[in-house]
């Protein structure tokens, strides 16, 4: 399921940080507690906060200007879409009236009020699809004893590799209908591109860390199961906090 939130800042032009994704990922979970109790506990409480969230979500923003000199050196205009995406009914339905509720939200000290809803048609995908990447993937390196070391880019030789660890690692958590193996999926990174990401550090808010994501397009074939969770719940790392939502024919 998938609904667009329409949101309005305060002044005609906003100061927001090229981080501003988790203040949108701060905005959601406020929602979530507001909208279900229970499962904002279980997902965010401190003996739970590494279980995935069932979740994914793209802000769009119309960015009107760059600054060099300013910490906060994005001007957006007044108008933003705030899309969210689950494949649990009880989950975005939580974050839909916890929007509600919540009706206003301060984002890096700026103001944004939630004007309207739009709940978005349902998508069945086929076990092969050509996604649009609504937000940038983020793709976690896996060294051989299965620690995180870096991210890896898509011009790197093992990027399709990392990529299909991070889809097989993301359907264990689902049940075994969901268990897959690396011949089951097959992707074509060809008409993707990667994409610096600038990105909350807490060790030093002054300097924020780069991710080097992946944009463009992206084919993939795997069984369906599979396929509609990538959609529904997106695709790689950081996912709640705004990347690797996808998006098919845009």
């Amino acid at each position: 399921m998938r609904f667009a939130t329409f949101l309005e800042f305060e002044q005609q032009e906003t100061y927001l940080p090229p981080w501003y994704r988790i203040a949108f990922a701060s905005m959601l979970k406020e929602a979530l507690k507001k909208g279900n109790t229970d499962l904002y506990n279980y997902y965010y409480s401190n003996d739970k906060k590494n279980i995935p969230k069932p979740f994914t979500f793209a802000v769009k923003l119309n960015v009107k200007q760059t600054l060099n000199d300013m910490p906060h050196k994005l001007v957006v205009e007044k108008y933003a879409t705030l899309y969210v995406s689950s494949n649990s009914y009880e989950f975005i339905i939580a974050l839909y009236n916890g929007l509600h509720t919540l009706q206003q939200y301060n984002i890096y000290g700026a103001p944004i009020s939630v004007i309207r809803f739009s709940m978005l048609p349902k998508r069945e995908c086929s076990t092969k699809e050509v996604f649009s990447i609504f937000s940038p993937i983020v793709v976690r390196r896996v060294s051989d004893d299965r620690r995180g070391i870096g991210y890896a880019q898509v011009n790197d030789a093992d990027y399709v590799q990392m990529l299909k660890y991070s889809i097989i690692s993301q359907c264990k958590f689902l049940g075994d209908s969901y268990r897959v193996n690396h011949e089951d999926i097959v992707i074509n990174t060809n008409a993707a591109f990667p994409v610096k990401i600038p990105h909350y550090n807490k060790k030093n808010p002054d300097k924020p860390e780069v991710i080097v994501a992946t944009d463009g397009t992206i084919e993939i074939e795997a069984p369906q199961e599979v396929m509609q969770l990538l959609y529904d719940n997106g695709i790689g790392a950081r996912r709640s906090q705004g990347f690797g939502m996808l998006e098919v024919g845009r």
